[in-house]
């Protein structure tokens, strides 16, 4: 299964962090797809915002799952990746960090949320949809 992952990107504040969830769903069997890290290359390239959402819409359909990651309540890209895995009915799984509240607007979508302290915490609930 292929994982289409997102999550807030703040340049080399956090990359290491995309790169830890990256990697967790790897640990779950999963194979991985990010696209800030495999389409942008950790940088803005997209000028034209329907040019970023088609390769968006592309990716997501080469994927057979949504990893989103709500701890920092998102709003503007992710929202939209979210709403457009909803639209071709694929699994979303939303992760948040265990002390944090959220819009309960994400169960609406969420096949599962998954609380998680570090992101090893979500390999189990991974690898238990795989089963």
């Amino acid at each position: 299964m292929k994982m289409y992952i997102t999550a807030r990107f703040k340049g080399n504040e956090n990359k290491q962090d995309i790169e830890a969830l990256c990697a967790a769903v790897r640990s779950a069997g999963m194979d991985d797809f990010c696209f800030i890290r495999d389409v942008e290359n950790w940088q803005k390239i997209f000028d034209d915002p329907i040019e970023l959402w088609e390769r968006s819409r592309q990716a997501l359909v080469g994927c057979q799952a949504l990893l989103i990651d709500i701890s920092d309540a998102p709003s503007g890209g992710r929202v939209v990746e979210a709403g457009m895995a909803y639209a071709l009915e694929l699994p979303i799984f939303v992760i948040i960090k265990n002390d944090l509240s959220y819009k309960d607007v994400y169960r609406g979508i969420a096949t599962e949320v998954i609380l998680y302290e570090t992101y090893n915490d979500i390999i189990p609930a991974l690898k238990k949809y795989l089963q």
